[in-house]
């Protein structure tokens, strides 16, 4: 074998070694970065949220669907003065039950640094659940935005996608939220497949007829079916995450926001 053949295929060698290895750190720093996300929700809600595991007892003649009482929220209590002690921007706590989302909500002036930011952490790809900043902490907007990432693990917001099928909807209907002065039941009316320009991420309607019109039109387009009813006068909150049967695809999942217990 002539010199310069094998010097070229000892280039080559090296660069693969090099490829392999800079790809095989890249995975390694991904799952770690997966894992110290996981931990540090757990963390989060064992140090600072109760869940209530077992249902609320309702009277035999009361009870409808899975028999929980729909005026008390599963959260049973998020220690909002303790987690905003660690960071101010903490200002809501997401739950469904049965599913991996169990998260805080974050808000702030921007909608970038959560991308890939824990409170009180450096860097990480998971990112938190954040408000747009374009909206109302308080959820007082008609339609409140909230963002999470589709991680490859299910974690964060990827089991919202999930409503995609008739199924889970059925079996998932109702998402609960928490903030430092109500609760709320989530009861979902819509699902479905969009862009991030698209009308669906307007947060109010100039009109009750617009907003009404705005329900109409993401109930068109739902991958599942809902029977619960929006009036005039009801707030919405939408789950985004991003998909991929589309070029930047989004797919949203939208529920009337109701106070309870």
């Amino acid at each position: 074998m002539k010199k310069s053949v094998r010097t070229a295929l000892i280039c080559l060698c090296v660069v693969f070694l090099c490829v392999f290895a800079f790809s095989a750190y890249k995975i390694i720093s991904t799952l770690q970065g997966y894992k110290q996300a996981e931990q540090t929700y757990t963390n989060i809600a064992q140090e600072h949220v109760t869940i209530i595991t077992s249902p609320t007892p309702v009277p035999q003649s009361e009870v409808k669907g899975d028999g929980i009482d729909p005026e008390v929220s599963p959260i049973g209590n998020v220690d909002f003065d303790g987690l905003r002690a660690k960071s101010p921007d903490y200002a809501a706590w997401i739950y469904s039950p049965d599913t991996v989302i169990n998260y805080p909500i974050v808000y702030t002036d921007n909608n970038f640094y959560y991308l890939d930011h824990i409170p009180v952490e450096q860097y990480n790809s998971a990112g938190t659940l954040f408000i747009d900043c374009k909206c109302a902490a308080d959820f007082s907007d008609q339609n409140t935005l909230i963002y999470g990432h589709n991680m490859n693990d299910g974690s964060m917001f990827a089991s919202i996608r999930e409503y995609a099928k008739q199924e889970y909807y059925d079996a998932h209907p109702v998402i609960y939220i928490s903030t430092p002065d109500f609760n709320y039941r989530l009861d979902l009316i819509a699902g479905f497949l969009t862009e991030p320009t698209s009308f669906a991420y307007a947060n109010n309607f100039d009109e009750p007829e617009q907003f009404m019109a705005y329900i109409e039109a993401i109930q068109a387009m739902s991958t599942f079916k809902s029977d619960v009813e929006v009036t005039e006068e009801d707030r919405v909150v939408s789950l985004s995450t991003c998909t991929y049967e589309i070029n930047d695809g989004r797919y949203v999942v939208v529920g009337k926001l109701t106070q309870i217990h």
